[in-house]
């Protein structure tokens, strides 16, 4: 019996090892390698240290052996809509939520989706890693045809193998992939469709709507050989003079918002990331909080901020309901109002009849 004991002991401790080393490869830390690419990029907004770093050992035993568990702190559920993909295929202009980062947009006919994650889990292996905590707001078969896919960096929870292999394979032809420079190489060899490298400001015109990578402070890596080798940001989608800003993931800049604003001119709908939290002092430097996310609108002077990149994923120590309550106090502490908290599912107009002029934003 007490041989027994020990077996299952160290059967605990191996999973326990192997489950750590893919919880860190789903926040991009640790792991597969990839080939290398001739750059490594660097942040040039912020305080000029890179965010890039290996968290402490003892927080990513604690973080596996919660995956083990399928321990998370009691939370509501998000709040859902039924997505009404004719009502969106009808407005010139709009996005919908469809959890953590992913957003679909459609623009000037277009259909895009932003930072594509429709699968079970964020980890380079289904099964371990963080697990879908809010189901898809409708099933990924359910698509319209997606013209173009935007990703922000190769961060697990932005880009899925998975879904992007079944996006290159949908019906009438794969889309185009557009991410940042050292990205091209791995949709090729992922999906069989070569992607197209961007800079920062760099711009891709389709008719009236027009995508350009704009710059973050943040990090890339899938893997112990590839950190930095891919361009990080965010997005700005346009369409006959209206505008979404798309952050991806980032940290907190002055500069950055600001010559975001001055290079871009009105952003008439800002979709900010506003989890993970907690620890603050690991997750604070390459994240916004839910505080930073509504301050982030002011500085851009955008008309309303959506939030994203909470409630689907257990990320961070806090409850997944605690970033929407937080933004919604910030918003209400700051006197800052069209901050929403979308419904999964949700449909949002990115319009401009209630959108100041730029030079008259506050």
């Amino acid at each position: 019996m007490e041989r027994s004991g020990r077996g299952r002991g160290a059967a605990g401790a191996v999973l326990l090892v192997l489950v750590f080393g893919l919880a860190g490869l789903a926040l991009g830390h640790a792991g597969q390698g990839a080939p290398s690419v001739p750059a490594v990029h660097r942040n040039t907004y912020g305080s000029g240290v890179e965010p890039a770093r290996r968290l402490p050992l003892g927080y990513m035993l604690r973080r596996a052996w919660l995956q083990i568990t399928g321990t998370v702190p009691a939370a509501a559920p998000a709040p859902r809509l039924a997505l009404d993909l004719q009502a969106m295929a009808n407005e010139p202009f709009a996005v919908a939520w469809l959890g953590h980062a992913t957003l679909l947009v459609r623009a000037g006919g277009l259909w895009m989706i932003l930072d594509p994650v429709l699968s079970p889990y964020v980890a380079p292996v289904q099964g371990f890693g963080p697990a879908r905590r809010e189901a898809l707001p409708l099933a990924p078969e359910a698509l319209p045809h997606i013209d173009v896919v935007l990703v922000s960096h190769n961060h697990y929870d932005h880009l899925d193998r998975l879904t992007v292999r079944a996006l290159a394979m949908q019906k009438g032809g794969p889309p185009l992939f557009l991410a940042g420079s050292g990205s091209a190489g791995w949709f090729a060899r992922e999906t069989g469709t070569p992607g197209r490298d961007l800079q920062w400001w760099e711009q891709v015109q389709f008719g009236t709507t027009a995508v350009r990578f704009v710059p973050a402070l943040h990090f890339s890596g899938r893997g112990l050989g590839d950190q930095n080798r891919m361009l990080w940001g965010g997005w700005v989608v346009e369409h006959e003079g209206r505008r979404l800003y798309f952050a991806g993931d980032t940290g907190w800049s002055e500069a950055l918002f600001d010559d975001l604003r001055a290079r871009i001119g009105a952003v008439h709908l800002a979709a900010l990331p506003i989890a993970p939290v907690l620890p603050a002092h690991l997750m604070g430097r390459d994240h916004l909080s839910p505080a930073e996310a509504v301050q982030a609108q002011v500085r851009l002077h955008a008309c309303a901020g959506l939030a994203v990149h909470w409630g689907t994923f257990q990320l961070g120590d806090e409850p997944l309901d605690a970033p929407p309550r937080m933004a919604r106090e910030a918003a209400l502490a700051a006197g800052v109002t069209g901050f929403r908290i979308p419904a999964l599912g949700e449909v949002i107009r990115v319009e401009a009849d209630t959108c100041p002029r730029d030079e008259e934003s506050t």
